[in-house]
């Protein structure tokens, strides 16, 4: 029987949130802002992968096997996309104006592009990079 000691630190973003951590399919924890536990994780569950999650979103996966006994985990979410992506979402209503209230077709067009690479964006961190929204770091 492996145990863990599991920290978040304080954060100023997803502080209402709560990060689930999972080894396998099995919930072993939920940790709130600034919290930390230790668990147990038995030893038919240590051929698993330990995750974090959030709603939909998530970590990576780590193996227990390599982690080494008594550890401290650390997990936090990811600076970038919690911090700095919601000012590239506020991009959309300037985006807007010069859609709508550009006088030359070139500054619409120019708007017109902005907002398609702003919606690939969204719609790739939210699908392809949601497994990267917080980080699990041993050590």
């Amino acid at each position: 029987m492996k145990t863990l000691k599991i920290k978040r630190p304080q954060e100023n973003f997803n502080k209402f949130c709560s990060y689930d951590l999972f080894v396998g399919s099995d919930k072993i924890a939920k940790l709130k802002n600034g919290e930390e536990k230790s668990v147990e994780i038995s030893t038919e569950l240590e051929n698993e992968q330990l995750y974090a999650k959030i709603q939909w979103c998530g970590s990576t996966k780590i193996n227990v096997n390599s982690i080494e006994p008594n550890p401290t985990i650390t997990i936090t979410g990811n600076e970038f996309l919690n911090r700095r992506m919601p000012f590239i979402i506020g991009l959309f209503p300037v985006v807007g104006i010069i859609i709508f209230t550009g006088t030359s077709q070139l500054t619409k067009n120019i708007g017109i592009g902005v907002l398609i690479l702003l919606l690939v964006f969204l719609v790739g961190t939210l699908t392809i990079g949601r497994s990267k929204w917080l980080r699990v770091e041993v050590g």
